[in-house]
């Protein structure tokens, strides 16, 4: 079982290259096949025919699997099946995303899965004479995976060091950091911002490789580094296309929290990018930014929940250094106030409701949907607070001056030592 006819394993011996071993199996099996890394980066490939199909010519010009093959064969539940299992799995024939007959294996060591060796199926199905010899020749690239991963993972650690001292401000001149950047070989991303994901736990191993695949399989953005630390997992990228818009990296934050649901079943993630720079000494400032959404969506969770940039957050960029001004020079708006003891002495929720009625624009459908009250109910508490706080709430300097108070209220709560 396994052997070839002349009764041996064909891959049994030392192979100076993966190119040497996938040309081995293409041999073997008589049919064109490709090596990929776990995260679907091609390694290596065999010679083909002129008919193969265009997911496989993508993958080659592209030199990793195209994006709508992979989200596909997740919908399938054929990349779930070769994460869990070392035997051969045949998929069969998806026209829309020009994938031919395939059988795929994945490449482990143990329970971790290294790689994918794919075959093309063209005119004739493998036997299970040929199956069993695909498994061979799985367990052969295992050891040469492994000898790429060492070299890999060398290269990670010196690329997440530049990539700290990145994050902490260690460099002031732009060509020095250009210089860097030569010395490891890397293109430096321009423009670029740093993203920021925050997990309700501590990252560990599996959660990391989740995390790894699917930022490198996205294709959304060009990723240059990335690093975790505790419960954080930080990215720095650029736009696939030279831009300054935001767009691709708040559209790519909600697509890595809802995938990362979808197909890990990992959620209460919470994501954020800083500004899009163009000068690598700003890639500190724009780490900061990120944990400042961070930490402003975590404190105000209704209000900004469906903001992910620095840019988005408006007036509440500014809070803190309200907050700080409103210390140094102390002053209670007197509407609220009136509005706070008058809650305490009644029982009320003025103060709740007017929040509200601001939050939602002065919307009272909005608002009374918020409050679950009726129209008129909250008619009757608007019309109270304009008379017990003696506000008027058709002026928009008064309505924003409440915003900001009731704001920095909460605010003064959760950081009482800023």
């Amino acid at each position: 079982m396994g052997q070839d006819k002349m009764g041996k394993d064909p891959f049994k011996r030392t192979f100076g290259n993966l190119e040497e071993l996938v040309d081995k199996i293409r041999d073997v099996l008589e049919c064109p096949v490709t090596i990929e890394d776990v995260n679907h980066r091609l390694l290596a490939y065999s010679t083909h025919d002129d008919q193969t199909d265009t997911a496989r010519i993508a993958t080659i010009i592209s030199r990793k699997v195209p994006e709508k093959v992979i989200n596909r064969l997740w919908k399938e539940g054929m990349i779930p099946q070769l994460m869990q299992s070392g035997e051969p799995l045949r998929i069969t024939e998806i026209k829309e995303i020009g994938l031919g007959n395939r059988v795929a294996i994945s490449i482990r060591n143990h329970n971790e899965v290294l790689g994918y060796i794919w075959v093309v199926e063209e005119e004739t199905l493998l036997t299970e004479s040929k199956l069993n010899l695909l498994k061979l020749a799985a367990q052969s690239a295992r050891t040469e995976l492994l000898k790429l991963n060492s070299q890999k993972k060398k290269r990670v650690e010196g690329y997440q060091d530049f990539f700290w001292e990145l994050l902490t401000g260690h460099f002031q001149n732009h060509n020095e950091i250009l210089g860097r950047f030569e010395d490891l070989s890397i293109k430096p991303p321009s423009p670029f911002a740093v993203l920021v994901f925050q997990f309700k736990e501590e990252i560990n191993s599996k959660i990391e490789q989740n995390i790894i695949y699917l930022i490198t399989t996205s294709q959304k953005i060009n990723i240059t580094f990335y690093a975790g630390m505790g419960n954080e997992f930080i990215i720095l990228a650029a736009p696939p296309e030279p831009s300054l818009s935001e767009k691709t990296f708040t559209e790519f934050i909600q697509f890595f929290i809802d995938q990362m649901k979808t197909r890990f079943n990992i959620d209460h993630i919470s994501g954020a990018t800083g500004t899009i720079y163009e000068r690598y000494e700003k890639v500190e400032k724009s780490y900061q930014e990120a944990l400042k959404v961070l930490r402003l969506k975590d404190q105000f969770k209704d209000e900004i929940q469906q903001i992910y940039s620095y840019q988005q957050l408006g007036i509440f960029r500014y809070l803190d250094a309200i907050l700080e001004k409103k210390r140094t020079e102390p002053y209670e708006h007197p509407g609220i106030e009136k509005l706070i003891k008058y809650d305490a002495e009644h029982r009320t929720n003025l103060l709740a409701t007017l929040e509200a009625f601001i939050d939602h624009d002065s919307n009272v459908n909005e608002t009374a949907k918020k409050l679950h009250v009726h129209m008129n109910t909250l008619n009757y508490r608007l019309k109270r607070i304009t008379e017990i706080g003696e506000i008027d709430l058709k002026n928009t300097n008064t309505k924003l001056s409440l915003y900001l108070e009731l704001k920095m209220k909460r605010l003064e709560k959760k950081s009482p030592h800023l």
